[in-house]
């Protein structure tokens, strides 16, 4: 998952006020600034601004199983 997906996720900011942050260098993955773009794993420490993010990194698929009426 893309490092702006997981902070909107958690709350922190819409996506593309996540962009924007990531972009002002204020986000970090594992100490190191993060860029646009860049995927982010379950294990991975995201912090804002020096603060830590709780961001759970996992997906979800749905499927549904219809029928058609005739």
């Amino acid at each position: 998952m893309r490092v702006q997906r997981a902070l909107a996720l958690a709350g922190v900011a819409s996506r593309r006020a996540a962009e924007r942050m990531v972009e002002e260098g204020r986000v970090t993955v594992n100490g190191v600034t993060a860029t646009i773009g860049q995927d982010v794993a379950d294990g991975d420490a995201l912090a804002v601004d020096g603060k830590p993010v709780e961001a759970e990194v996992t997906r979800t698929a749905a499927a549904f199983d219809t029928f058609r009426r005739y």
